[in-house]
């Protein structure tokens, strides 16, 4: 099961953006009737933000800019999100209020919205479109290509509106804590949305996301193996050239560019067992049992050294380093291959000598 990362959650700029609407929105209280207008447009604002910042972090950007003017135009586009907005902000106020439904009836009927908001939302800030986003086949699809997921994602929407409902309630206490209260606020509906964006993010390959630009981690990573593959094939039209020196040569460069890294000697020697002699490939799995020692992973530098001397009889560590892995395959019990180990310690030092 994939593994959601609500770190998005204390995204900074979300943090500054939540606390500047929460001091617009009691300013525009206090300019009377022109106040209700400019409250108007900063909420369209901060609704068409949340769905912005929704797909944001589905397609994985790291850092994405604030709002900007346009998402206060009463007139402007992206008013599919502001209707899914308040469509599901008006039935929850209809849930709590209305006097003709019993407390057990709202329950239920609260637990659904909560229920079915996550996927819609989910639908709506990654299509645009009202229609698909309450379908409710559109909304189980994405239920379940979640799988577990979609019920802690569920959890964590409730936890949020349920703290942003009691930060809102510190106005009745003093105007300081109101102010917080309101930053908490808003930052709990900005966060609801930012967790639905995670959880797109975790199952991104199911629900076939593209990747966003600022994605930059994994295109750096992808890069760096591609560099690498091409080091490899260098290396490989070496050894098919009758090159073996300068095969070996490029395998040490590529390995040493990565300061000797456990993972890049592990991509090299998967890679070399797929050239056509694997002696290649045990040659290098010398250096990498050794290296596997310094790391403190005897076991896996143990299983490495039997599998290349299964591959190669050419494979023949020093004769110090030999001794020990027979020393160590002793201490575990398996002396058959000890003793193998301390003849091939022995013949190596007999080369030596």
């Amino acid at each position: 099961m994939a593994r959601v990362r609500f770190s998005a959650l204390t995204n900074p700029t979300v943090i500054v953006t939540a606390s500047v609407y929460a001091v617009l929105l009691p300013l525009a209280a206090l300019a009377g009737i022109y106040g209700l207008f400019l409250a108007g447009i900063i909420l369209l604002s901060l609704w068409r933000y949340s769905y912005q910042v929704l797909r944001h972090v589905a397609r994985g950007w790291n850092h994405f800019p604030p709002p900007d003017v346009e998402s206060m135009n009463p007139f402007g586009g992206q008013m599919a999100v502001v209707l899914h907005y308040v469509f599901f902000a008006a039935l929850t106020t209809f849930i709590v209020t209305t006097p003709f439904i019993d407390t057990p009836l709202c329950v239920v009927a609260l637990a659904a919205v909560a229920l079915v908001f996550p996927g819609s939302a989910a639908v709506m800030g990654m299509t645009n479109s009202l229609g698909a986003a309450l379908n409710p086949a559109s909304v189980s699809q994405v239920a379940r290509e979640l799988g577990a997921n979609y019920m802690k994602l569920v959890a964590v929407c409730v936890l949020l509106v349920t703290l942003g409902f009691m930060a809102a309630r510190l106005w009745q206490v003093s105007w300081l804590l109101g102010l917080l209260g309101g930053m908490f606020d808003v930052w709990t509906m900005l966060a609801l949305f930012l967790a639905i964006g995670a959880a797109l993010r975790a199952h991104r390959f199911e629900l076939d996301l593209l990747e966003g630009p600022d994605d930059a981690e994994q295109r750096n990573e992808r890069e760096r193996q591609a560099q690498w593959q091409r080091a490899l094939d260098r290396a490989y039209a070496s050894v098919r050239s009758g090159l073996p020196a300068q095969a070996y040569r490029t395998i040490k460069e590529l390995i040493a560019s990565e300061a000797d890294s456990l993972e890049v000697y592990q991509w090299t020697f998967n890679g070399m067992l797929a050239w056509d002699d694997p002696k290649h490939a045990a040659m290098l799995g010398e250096r990498f049992a050794a290296r596997l020692w310094e790391a403190g992973r005897k076991f896996d530098a143990l299983e490495l050294a039997q599998r290349c001397r299964r591959l190669s009889p050419s494979f023949v560590p020093p004769a110090a380093f030999t001794a020990e892995l027979a020393k160590y395959a002793r201490e575990l019990g398996r002396h058959r291959l000890a003793d193998d180990l301390d003849e091939l310690a022995a013949s190596a030092r007999r080369r030596a000598s």
